[in-house]
């Protein structure tokens, strides 16, 4: 197997967002990559791989576009700090930052803060009876920040961390800024695979060479078709009006609690989305 040139294509996509230092850039983002790999501990959550990459570089045109006269490198150094810190865990979070101080020396960005938004999570907060601790509303920003980039995001902590508090909040935060967001929650493991996903009924499925004898005998039962819990609420989903957030929840309890959070965004990505999801359900 050919292995992809990971900074020839780092350099070809920020090229492609606007960077003009990008050959540059690149060798410096994926020096960060490559130690984060070998230095960082060993997480099923953490990916270094090419689809992380993709992210990030999107999220650092967006800042670039957003922000034009701060430099280049400052841009880059903040996308990659603030999109990838969320996913680190805390005995890992002093080695990537001091990875990150390394390669960019005397640079201190801020983040960059919606003011706003910050408002309305504190008021979500209260909605839920919550205390608006400082940590806990960074946790829901960050939340917020890589939903507009994944489709789909694991929350993973022990039980009565804050992890349902925490999608809870930022739900209420869209509610106090007028957004009409909807969420569907279950639990993936009540429910057999097939009732999740859906299934093709084997006493009615037949093989494609006995296609043309279906036809004639017009059977209306070929290849029939019952969609699962999960198709079923997805479709539901992509279908309503409005362009508010919507969102497919799975509460998991593993050795910790993982809370899945699905944004859907069309019915467009229904089909590639929902193979994704089953693919790795499978596996």
């Amino acid at each position: 197997m050919c292995v992809p040139d990971l900074r020839l294509i780092c350099e070809i996509m920020l090229v492609a967002e606007g960077f003009m230092e990008a050959r540059q850039l690149s060798r410096k983002f994926i020096t960060l990559y490559k130690l984060c790999k070998e230095l960082l501990s060993k997480q099923d959550h953490y990916d270094w791989g090419l689809r992380a990459i993709k992210s990030v570089l999107v999220v650092a045109g967006s800042l670039k576009r957003g922000d034009k006269e701060r430099p280049e490198e400052q841009v880059l150094m903040r996308a990659m700090r603030d999109f990838n810190l969320p996913k680190i865990v805390a005995e890992d979070s002093p080695v990537f930052l001091g990875l990150i101080s390394d390669l960019f020396p005397n640079l201190d960005v801020p983040r960059r803060r919606d003011q706003e938004f910050e408002k309305a999570v504190k008021s979500g907060c209260c909605d839920n009876k919550l205390q608006p601790d400082e940590s806990f509303n960074l946790k829901v920003v960050q939340l917020d920040e890589l939903l507009k980039v994944r489709h789909s995001v694991f929350i993973i902590g022990a039980a009565g961390t804050g992890k349902s508090s925490t999608w809870k909040t930022l739900h209420k935060a869209y509610q106090s800024q007028g957004k009409k967001a909807t969420f569907t929650d279950l639990n993936p493991k009540a429910v057999s695979n097939d009732e999740l996903y859906g299934i093709i009924n084997p006493s009615t499925r037949v093989k494609d060479s006995e296609f043309y004898a279906w036809k004639y005998r017009k059977r209306s039962t070929f290849k029939e078709w019952k969609d699962g819990l999960f198709s079923n609420i997805m479709r539901d989903l992509a279908n309503m009006q409005g362009d508010g957030p919507r969102w497919i929840v799975l509460v998991i309890l593993l050795f910790v609690t993982v809370v899945i959070v699905f944004p859907v965004v069309s019915q467009v990505i229904l089909s590639h989305v929902f193979y994704s999801i089953w693919i790795g359900w499978r596996h």
